[in-house]
């Protein structure tokens, strides 16, 4: 099998390593001439775990109503009645309710720490290093788990 790879920053190569590793055969394309010089460069190489957070959240659709007007805005959507856009839309919204955004929450949060863990062991494996910061667990209740490795 073959797969392509988008962008050869922390997430693109990380990637394309365990899809190599799974048997793939991996192109990675970038329009940089060297990796982590664009998204990876631009963030710092900050890998921010406890960040992850579903688009489709409490008192976004308020906020999309207001984008529809910005030019720069971080989320455009050309109105019309087309079907897909209709049925994206209704799912949206219906994810925006605060019981579905905590269950999207949580598997996100999932996800986020199942990769923190194959970076740290992708890491530990290889003896690859770069300057990493690491902040030690918080003790507080609501950010448990979602430190840096």
């Amino acid at each position: 099998m073959k797969a392509l790879v988008l962008g050869s920053g922390v997430v693109g190569l990380m990637s394309a390593w365990y899809l190599q590793k799974a048997g793939y055969q991996v192109t990675v394309v970038d329009r940089q001439s060297r990796s982590a010089e664009e998204t990876s460069f631009a963030n710092a190489g900050q890998i921010s775990y406890g960040y992850s957070s579903p688009w489709a959240a409490p008192g976004i659709p308020q906020k999309a109503i207001r984008w529809l007007l910005e030019e720069h805005a971080p989320l455009k959507v050309k109105p019309s009645l087309d079907p897909a856009l209709m049925k994206w839309a209704s799912q949206m919204l219906v994810n925006c309710q605060l019981d579905r955004y905590k269950v999207n929450k949580s598997r996100m949060l999932g996800i986020a720490n199942h990769s923190r863990q194959c970076l740290i062991e992708l890491r530990d494996k290889h003896n690859i290093e770069y300057q990493v910061a690491r902040k030690a667990r918080c003790r507080c209740s609501a950010t448990r788990n979602n430190w840096m490795p």
